[in-house]
């Protein structure tokens, strides 16, 4: 999409123009309203009949627009992200030992993995006998977000409730699949 795509039909008032800007910064309409000059009791009726504005809704998506294509931000890029925090494992980042405990093992990720990681933390200390030891916290990002998410995205999840449609003989086929071959699947259809 070219920023000429993305031409304004038509010039909006300063007020709502400014209400566009300020409702961009968070989704916050309500606090939009505020930051414009509303008063604040009335603050949130005001940012619901903004939003309701169809010259609104058209100023909101052409600014969409244009932050998407100057940070370079795709819907399949945003898919794909998705994708990768929400079937993310906590094995591609652990191995359990003989002995049963576990240790943070990150060279052997698979590609991308490094993308799932929230945070990772080191602390270092040393024990009564001089010994220094190590603790490494690794904590991945919200995968139950990011499958809502994408069950919004891909009509799954509508509301409250997931549709998920699979016809018998797709059971079958679907068993077959080791985690590995449905990760490769998922990640074949988002790039």
């Amino acid at each position: 999409m070219t920023t000429s795509a993305v031409e304004p039909t038509k010039a909006l008032p300063p007020r709502r123009a400014a209400f566009v800007r300020e409702y961009l910064v968070d989704l916050n309409a309500s606090r939009a309203a505020r930051d414009v000059g509303y008063a604040a009791k009335s603050a949130s009726v005001e940012g619901s009949r903004l939003l309701a504005n169809a010259e609104v809704q058209a100023e909101i998506t052409r600014q969409r627009a244009i932050l998407m294509e100057q940070s370079n931000v795709t819907p399949e890029k945003i898919v794909a992200e998705l994708a990768v925090i929400a079937f993310s494992d906590l094995g591609d980042y652990i191995r359990i030992h003989q002995d049963g405990t576990p240790s943070i093992e990150l060279g052997n990720m698979p590609p991308g993995a490094t993308r799932a990681i929230a945070s990772l933390n080191t602390d270092a200390t040393r024990t009564a006998t001089g010994r220094q030891t190590a603790k490494i916290r690794i904590k991945l990002h919200d995968k139950q977000a990011a499958l809502v998410s994408l069950a919004k995205i891909f009509g799954v999840m509508t509301g409250d409730g997931v549709n998920v449609n699979v016809s018998l003989g797709e059971t079958s086929e679907l068993e077959q699949f080791t985690v590995e071959e449905l990760r490769q699947l998922v990640s074949k259809t988002h790039t």
